[in-house]
């Protein structure tokens, strides 16, 4: 009976840590699903890497193809999406580029990540919070979007927005 308690007060307390570790980090605890949902796939030592997210997509794919067909379908996608936040909201159609219905291992895994697509803009396959500041930071404005001589346009922009085909 001890025993039991003290693993209780053991999970606990391991999660209290990580509620504390992540509500201390501003740019990983924001709006943003790509951002907010980081952590879960990658963030050791502050870095995020694309070995860490090829790591954490194999996973996802296991869950969804466990008889090993080589592929996965928009049904067993729905086992991704019940159980990795980071595939939450994502659109099996997003990964399904060839309109097939299936997506093979290697096309789900090779997938470029909107987390990348975003913040790596040297192509290092490295991500630091630096990195995610300087592309999260507000621009200053231009004398178009200000309303000058350009007519009083406002800038746009499209970006990536929450990646994966995000509804």
């Amino acid at each position: 009976m001890r025993l039991r308690a003290a693993l209780i007060v053991f999970a606990m307390s391991g999660l209290g840590c990580s509620a504390v570790a992540q509500s201390s980090d501003p740019l990983l605890n924001n709006h943003d699903a790509v951002v907010s949902t980081a952590r879960e796939w990658g963030g050791q030592g502050g870095v995020f890497t694309c070995q860490q997210w090829r790591a954490y997509v194999t996973r996802m794919y296991k869950i969804a193809d466990p008889r090993h067909r080589g592929y996965i379908d928009a049904a067993s996608f729905e086992l991704i999406r019940k159980a990795s936040p980071v595939f939450e909201n994502a659109s099996f159609d997003y990964f399904d580029m060839a309109g097939k219905g299936r997506v093979s291992q290697k096309d789900f895994i090779e997938f470029e990540s909107p987390f990348f697509a975003r913040f790596d803009r040297t192509r290092s396959c490295r991500v630091t919070a630096d990195d995610i500041r300087a592309v999260s930071a507000p621009k200053a404005a231009t004398p178009m979007e200000r309303g000058g001589r350009g007519g009083g346009q406002t800038g746009g922009g499209t970006g990536l927005g929450g990646g994966f085909g995000w509804r």
